[in-house]
């Protein structure tokens, strides 16, 4: 189960800097702050929402694996997607713990969350209107963050 969340992740990882990348080319030929900004905003926005859709990333569904709740196993809100991957920038030692305990890394123990074998049918990905609202929540704050930020420097 360690190798197929690594490889996941690895998947995940790899998809997100891919469309990032191809969107950091415009700036190179539209030289916008602004546009850079939204571009940082877009990647952290990917990162720790990459979960939020059924509990499933594009990596994990490859996989056939889902974060559920650790306790009822059912599915759990696009918050605690967001506060399990609030870890990922540590993730030298996020990998670190995954392979001590084989089975939960900081942001699971946090968010009370752990992932499964899920071999049912993969149907469509839907992103409920809760979700999409928490998306574009975190998103806002991004690029409001970022922007402010880069006023202060």
């Amino acid at each position: 189960m360690v190798i197929k969340r690594l490889l996941a992740f690895g998947l995940d990882l790899m998809i997100i800097v891919a469309i990032v990348n191809v969107l950091f080319l415009s700036t190179f030929i539209i030289k916008s702050q602004f546009l850079l900004q939204f571009l940082s905003a877009l990647m952290i926005t990917l990162l720790f929402c990459k979960d939020c859709m059924n509990g499933q990333s594009i990596g994990k569904r490859v996989m056939k694996l889902q974060v559920v709740d650790s306790n009822t196993e059912e599915n759990i809100s696009a918050v605690r997607h967001i506060v399990r991957n609030l870890f990922l920038p540590l993730w030298c030692i996020e990998i670190l713990i995954l392979m001590i305990s084989k089975r939960e890394r900081i942001g699971d123990y946090v968010a009370k969350t752990k992932v499964i074998s899920n071999d049912a049918p993969v149907g469509k990905m839907q992103l409920d209107k809760n979700t999409l609202f928490v998306h574009l929540t975190l998103f806002y704050c991004d690029i409001l963050f970022i922007h402010l930020s880069c006023f202060t420097l």
